[in-house]
């Protein structure tokens, strides 16, 4: 069982702690030993969300207790205190992930961190990665769409699309970093990706719609995708006929759609920002840090 423990947000009523917690709570491997808040007052987790009565008997906590924990999951770049990241140093059996907000880690690719999108880095995740973060949503997405492409050295050309997001302010530093993971696949790829804010979706989901020009047949671009995500499980191609919706909720898929017209090639994408954006993705990552099948705790 893998002894884990979270810290933060400032804030009690923080989505991301409660979804977090129900991943967890729910995690054949996991023993949840330690909730902690640097702001918050001390109080059963059953009567912060009374959702949790009977799951748990923990205390959401103001200070942190390290001791024997495997792992711990930090919900924001701001609460890595010098404690957490003494342990780090001094453990090597101890891991750490920080998801939320993290947007100097993002921009600045810290060494001995992994960047967490197992999409792209399962390897490192798997062979001893010791400390990892999650991307902005926003940017995942737009990763994911278009990462087959860029395995490819299919990027040639300024890239623009629209996406709908509760969370529009995000949308240009979000682009930069998608940018940015997507030139370490493909080293030409040196131009920007420009997105729109479209209305906002329902729930937390985000849905980006990206064009890019390409002489390719929609065939080869169906096939580049197919064995781009064929043994990743989270990543799935649609056909574009389709409705996504509700089904989506809580989910920790991301859907791709795809279609080409007049040599421009359209990559619809979807997904669950709290859940395949942030929390589900920070268990995918705990996962495979301790080799378990990156599908434990996560299925639908």
């Amino acid at each position: 069982m893998i002894k884990a423990g979270i810290y933060g947000s400032a804030s009690l009523a923080d989505p991301v702690r409660k979804q977090l917690l129900r991943l967890l709570l729910r995690h054949p491997d996991v023993d949840l030993r330690a909730v902690a808040s640097p702001a918050g007052n001390t109080v059963p987790l059953a009567e912060l969300y009374p959702v949790y009565a009977g799951e748990t008997d923990l205390t959401l906590e103001r200070v942190l207790d390290l001791d024997g924990l495997d792992l711990l999951f930090v919900i924001d770049q701001e609460n890595l205190t010098p404690e957490i990241l003494a342990k780090k140093e001094s453990d090597p059996d101890f891991r750490l992930i920080v998801l939320g907000y993290a947007d100097e880690m993002r921009a600045s690719r810290p060494e001995g961190w992994t960047y967490g999108l197992p999409e792209l880095n399962r390897k490192a995740l798997v062979r001893g990665a010791r400390a990892a973060y999650g991307p902005r949503a926003e940017a995942m997405l737009v990763e994911l769409a278009l990462l087959p492409l860029a395995k490819h050295s299919l990027l040639d050309a300024h890239i623009e699309g629209e996406m709908a997001t509760n969370r529009p302010s995000t949308l240009e530093d979000a682009a930069h970093e998608a940018a940015a993971t997507l030139a370490e696949v493909q080293p030409t790829f040196n131009s920007s990706i420009e997105l729109t804010v479209a209305p906002a979706a329902p729930y937390d989901r985000l849905d980006l719609t990206a064009r890019i020009a390409t002489p390719i047949a929609i065939e080869e671009i169906e096939r580049i995708y197919s064995e781009a995500y064929d043994d990743h499980n989270f990543v799935h191609i649609l056909p574009g006929r389709l409705n996504i919706d509700e089904d989506l909720r809580g989910s920790n898929k991301c859907l791709v759609q795809l279609s080409r017209q007049d040599g421009v090639l359209t990559v619809k994408a979807t997904l669950d920002a709290l859940t395949k954006g942030c929390t589900g993705n920070a268990v995918h990552l705990m996962d495979l840090m301790f080799g378990l099948y990156e599908r434990t705790g996560l299925s639908i």
